[in-house]
């Protein structure tokens, strides 16, 4: 195994600066959108149902962007005010 398998052909395991992990595909398109690498997916059993799970790196040289993360609360709260 190379350590390449999955990533696009100009990137390399070896260039990830940081990682990190996201459990929601809302999360995982907020980090992809923002330049990050999804570089492993896995699910987790729990109690009979499947949680999975996003692994991804950032792969280059500036400071890494992350994104703002509303949690359901906040969410709510904006589509609340949205549709008052």
């Amino acid at each position: 195994m190379s350590g390449r398998e999955g990533l696009p052909s100009d990137m390399s395991i070896e260039d990830t600066r940081l990682t990190g992990e996201v459990g929601s595909v809302r999360e995982l398109n907020a980090y992809l959108l923002a330049g990050w690498t999804l570089i492993l997916t896995y699910a987790e059993t729990s109690n009979g149902s499947q949680h999975p799970h996003y692994v991804i790196s950032w792969q280059k040289e500036e400071e890494p962007v992350m994104p703002e993360m509303l949690d359901a609360w906040e969410l709510g709260e904006m589509n609340r005010m949205r549709y008052r």
